[in-house]
């Protein structure tokens, strides 16, 4: 009978170090050297990944995202609760995404295709493209890197397309090339070195 039961009794305890590997609906993810993929339709807490892409299913629903190395993508419908914010990667949110904060990025661009943030979306040396009636209530700001002196730098790309809406301003610390489409609605474009470009 001992031996009989040991074999189960192994497999039992294998079945129970799996489950956690289960994200359950709520659940923060956490990862390391691997990418992490929120499933469409469910719902995560806090993802947040250092080396290793981030994956935000059609129609999730997660609190917020941060990545140091790796790419964010957001699929269509899907909603962040709170912010986005990357360091050295990508940031593309699908149509119909929701953000209810920031988006963030310091190395890499950040692409929206009709999508809504409600805060600020800012970069340092990535490109800005908002796209197809993406709407932002706050800023758009392409922020001063540290160390930066008065030297020529080569311009940060901005692309303001058709329909987009920027309720508040769009803020230039350094210099920036503009590409902003005729159907766009913005506030106020503030900055010393700004090249504006027919889109």
């Amino acid at each position: 009978m001992k031996n009989t039961m040991k074999p189960l009794a192994v497999l039992a305890f294998s079945v129970a170090i799996a489950l956690p590997a289960i994200a359950l609906a709520g659940s923060d993810y956490s990862s390391v050297n691997k990418s992490i993929s929120v499933e469409a339709n469910s719902s995560a807490g806090e993802v947040d990944s250092v080396n290793g892409s981030i994956r935000i299913g059609n129609r999730a629903v997660v609190t917020s995202i941060e990545s140091v190395n790796g790419t964010v993508n957001v699929d269509e419908d899907a909603k962040v609760e709170r912010h986005v914010e990357v360091v050295n990667g990508t940031i593309n949110l699908a149509e119909g995404v929701e953000v209810g904060g920031t988006i963030a990025s310091v190395n890499g661009s950040i692409r929206t295709r009709n999508a809504a943030i409600a805060g600020d979306v800012h970069t340092v040396n990535g490109g800005i493209a908002l796209l197809d009636g993406s709407i932002v209530e706050g800023n758009v700001k392409v922020r001063k890197p540290q160390g930066w002196s008065s030297n020529k730098s080569k311009p940060v790309k901005v692309t303001i397309g058709e329909d987009v809406q920027v309720f508040g301003d769009l803020i230039f610390e350094q210099p920036v090339e503009l590409h902003i489409h005729a159907s766009a609605r913005v506030g106020e474009v503030i900055g010393k070195d700004i090249t504006i470009m027919d889109s």
